[in-house]
């Protein structure tokens, strides 16, 4: 198994592969993003934030043979850090919910399952549908991006602006 489906085998699987291996990757360039769109009162699409210094690093230190490594390390560094992001997030958002005390937060616990199940078939069907040999890429780009939503969408439910 070449580096790149392992890469995707772990996305899969929602376990690190290649975070870190990027170092040119900065986790507070999405926390800066986000707020820089909140102090101006609109919601920002910040997925790919990080990425162009992210690329620069990892095509300047990686010497091997594969020219979609360094775009598949740092799509796996950023999906990391929007999972994390998303974490705290929902977590904050469960305990808003909370708050209300009339089911909401088994339905935002339903509805984040559903996500789930919905990024995960998105995701498969961006991949299958790629240009031959770029299905890994897409569908690692597709869970990045479809992750960062999640973040905005669950912001709104933690401070609705």
């Amino acid at each position: 198994m070449n580096r790149l489906a392992g890469c995707a085998l772990a996305l899969l699987l929602a376990a690190p592969c290649l975070a870190g291996d990027a170092s040119g990757f900065d986790p507070a360039a999405i926390d800066r993003c986000l707020a820089d769109a909140s102090t101006q009162g609109t919601r920002a699409d910040c997925a790919a934030t990080g990425m162009e210094a992210c690329l620069d690093y990892a095509r300047g230190k990686y010497t091997g043979d594969d020219p979609d490594f360094p775009m598949a390390n740092c799509l796996d560094a950023s999906h990391q850090a929007w999972e994390a992001k998303l974490t705290g997030v929902y977590e904050a958002a469960l305990k808003a919910q909370g708050k209300k005390d009339n089911g909401a937060q088994e339905m935002l616990r339903q509805a984040e399952r559903s996500w789930l199940q919905f990024r995960e078939d998105l995701c498969n069907q961006v991949r299958d549908a790629a240009a031959e040999g770029k299905g890994d890429l897409a569908r690692a780009r597709c869970i990045r991006d479809e992750t960062a939503r999640q973040v905005a969408l669950l912001m709104a439910l933690v401070d609705p602006r």
